[in-house]
C-alpha cells in the first residue's frame, strides 16, 4: 500500500475511533467543560433563523435536514472549488446565491412556528423536515393510487387485532430486567474481556478488544490498518494513545467514558429509572416491547425492554435544539449466556451522521477472567507538546478531504473526536501548515 494511502487510512481511523464513548453525549464538546458553548451566530456569518443553536450542534442539525430531503450540502450551499494548499472544498457558507437556501429558511421558520403554536398536539412528536419530506425533495401531498386500503372497507390482508398483556410498572420492568441478565450473578461479575470487530461506513472494519474491571477501569484497543489505538480509564485518570501519540484525558472526558462505557458494555446497562414513566408498549422486529421514558427540556430518553425476555433491546435519545429534535439510538442484539449472565454480542449505534454510526460484533466474551492491573496503567510513551504536533508540510494531500470535511464544517469538534493534534502528527515534517487555521478558536488544550 502506498505511503500516502496508508497515512490517510490511519487518519480516518484515528478520527472516528473514540466515537465509542460519546454515544450518551453526542452533543457535548471538549470546549464546554472550560467555557460556555458558542452559538452559531457568534461563530458564523449570516445566520438568520437558528440563532441560539450551539455551534457544535450545527453539523448534526444540517445532516438531519439533508437526509430528510434526500439532498447533500451543495443543494443549498455555494462552493468555490478546492483550496490548493489543503485540497478541501472551499465552502462559502454565508452566501445566499442559491435560492434553495432562502427556501430552506422559510421552511425552518414554518417548522418552528408550527411547533410553537401547537405545543399540546406536538408535545411528544414534534414536526420536523422529515414529517413531510420523508427523504424526498418534494413532499408527497396525496396517497398513491390505487389506494392500499379504504376508510370503510376491511383490508383482507390485515392481521386480526390481538389484545396485549397489561404494561407493568417501571419498577417491575427494571426488576425483571435485572433478573433477566443474571440476577445475583451480576453483582459477582468483576471483570469482562470482549473481543470482536467494529464496522462502520466506507468499509471501516477494525478488530477491537474491550476490557473492564469493576465500575471505573476500562480499556479499549482497536487495530486500524496503520496502528493500534488505545483508550484507558483508570479511576480518575485516563489516556488516549494512537501509535506514539499520547493524550491525557480531562475530568469531563473521563466522566463521559465511564457513563457511556458502562451503558454500552456493562452487564447492567440501566440501573436507575428515577423520574421515568411508562411509555406503553410497541413492537420491535415483530416482538412486543415495553417502553419507559423520561423527558426534560434538554432531551427525551426511552428504553425498550423485550416483553417476553425482559432484556433491554434499545435505547433512544432525542436531544432538543432550537429547530428540530436530533435522535440517536443504541440497539442491543444477539444476547447469549456468558457464565451465568446475559450479554449482547452485537451492539449497534445509529447517529444522525452515518459516518459516526457503527456496529460492534463480538466473537468472544469472557467473564471473571484474571486481568492484571498493568492493563489499566498509563502507557509508557513520551508525551509531545501541542506545538510540536503541528509541525508538518504546507502541502496537505487532498485525500484528507474525505476525513476532514465534516469536521471543518462543524466548528468545535465534539468529544467523539480524538485530539486533532494526533491526526496532524501523521504528516509531521518541519514546516507549519495552514491546516492549523482549521482549528476552532476555543482553547481545547489548556
Amino acid at each position: 500500500m502506498p505511503t500516502l494511502t496508508r497515512s490517510l487510512v490511519f487518519i480516518c481511523a484515528v478520527l472516528l475511533l473514540i466515537s465509542t464513548y460519546v454515544v450518551t453525549s453526542t452533543r457535548s464538546t471538549l470546549a464546554q467543560a472550560q467555557q460556555p458553548a458558542q452559538t452559531v451566530e457568534q461563530v458564523r456569518k449570516n445566520i438568520q433563523v437558528i440563532k441560539g443553536l450551539p455551534d457544535a450542534e450545527l453539523v448534526n442539525l444540517m445532516n438531519f435536514v439533508a437526509s430528510s430531503l434526500g439532498v447533500r450540502c451543495e443543494h443549498c450551499h455555494v462552493t468555490d472549488g478546492k483550496d490548493p494548499q489543503t485540497g478541501f472544498t472551499k465552502w462559502i457558507w454565508e452566501s445566499d446565491d442559491k435560492p434553495e437556501k432562502n427556501t430552506a429558511r422559510r421552511m425552518m421558520r414554518m417548522v418552528m412556528s408550527t411547533n410553537a403554536s401547537n405545543k399540546a398536539d406536538f408535545r411528544d412528536n414534534a414536526v420536523t423536515c422529515f414529517t413531510c419530506h420523508r427523504g424526498q425533495l418534494r413532499p408527497a401531498g396525496l396517497p398513491p393510487m390505487p389506494l392500499a386500503k379504504s376508510g370503510h372497507e376491511a383490508d383482507p390482508n390485515e392481521a386480526p387485532t390481538t389484545s396485549r398483556a397489561p404494561v407493568p410498572s417501571v419498577e417491575q420492568i427494571l426488576a425483571t430486567y435485572v433478573e433477566a441478565v443474571g440476577g445475583s450473578a451480576v453483582a459477582a461479575t468483576k471483570t469482562m474481556v470482549m473481543k470482536g470487530k467494529r464496522e462502520a461506513s466506507q468499509n471501516r472494519i477494525w478488530p477491537t478488544e474491550i476490557t473492564w474491571s469493576g465500575s471505573d477501569r476500562f480499556r479499549l484497543v482497536t487495530t486500524t490498518p496503520q496502528n493500534l489505538v488505545t483508550q484507558i480509564v483508570n479511576g480518575e485518570n485516563g489516556w488516549a494513545l494512537a501509535g506514539p501519540n499520547l493524550r491525557t484525558l480531562g475530568p469531563k472526558d473521563i466522566a463521559d467514558n465511564k457513563r457511556s462505557w458502562t451503558e454500552l458494555f456493562g452487564v447492567i446497562k440501566v440501573k436507575d429509572l428515577t423520574g421515568f414513566r411508562s411509555g406503553g408498549a410497541t413492537k420491535i422486529d415483530n416482538r412486543d416491547v415495553f417502553i419507559v421514558e423520561k423527558t426534560t427540556d434538554a432531551k427525551t430518553e426511552r428504553y425498550y425492554f423485550d416483553a417476553q425476555t425482559g432484556l433491554l433491546v434499545r435505547k433512544n435519545t432525542i436531544g432538543s435544539t432550537v429547530l428540530i429534535p436530533l435522535p440517536d439510538q443504541i440497539d442491543f442484539l444477539d444476547y447469549r449466556d456468558v457464565d451465568g449472565v446475559k450479554v449482547p454480542f452485537t451492539i449497534r449505534y445509529s447517529g444522525i451522521d452515518t459516518f459516526n454510526s457503527w456496529t460492534r460484533t463480538f466473537t468472544e466474551i469472557k467473564r471473571n477472567v484474571t486481568v492484571d492491573d498493568s492493563v489499566f496503567a498509563k502507557p509508557v510513551v513520551a508525551e509531545k507538546k501541542i506545538d510540536d504536533l503541528f509541525e508538518f508540510g504546507s502541502a496537505t494531500p487532498s485525500g484528507l478531504r474525505d476525513c476532514f470535511d465534516t469536521r471543518s464544517q462543524g466548528g468545535v469538534p465534539t468529544s467523539r473526536d480524538l485530539p486533532w493534534a494526533i491526526l496532524f502528527h501523521a504528516f509531521s515534517v518541519k514546516r507549519r501548515s495552514p491546516l492549523r487555521s482549521l482549528l476552532p478558536q476555543a482553547s481545547l488544550w489548556s
